[in-house]
């Protein structure tokens, strides 16, 4: 599903979501799904995701290796 990156942002800070958009690519053990991406002028800038074992939701708000390493 295609959101804006405003939105993404706005799950975090309702701490629905958490950021992991800086931390390093073994901090999660289980496989994401994305829910939700944000696109702009360069491609993909965020994306939404949620842990298929637990459900979790993570979001990703900026053009970061982790961003490519989950999509």
């Amino acid at each position: 599903m295609k959101t804006t990156l405003k939105e993404i942002k706005n799950a975090i800070r309702a701490k629905v979501a958490q950021d992991i958009t800086y931390t390093e690519r073994n901090a999660i053990q289980e496989h994401l799904t994305n829910i939700a991406y944000s696109v702009g002028i360069y491609g993909v800038n965020g994306a939404l995701f949620r842990g298929d074992e637990s459900g979790t939701l993570y979001a990703i708000t900026a053009r970061t290796a982790n961003l490519f390493y989950y999509l």
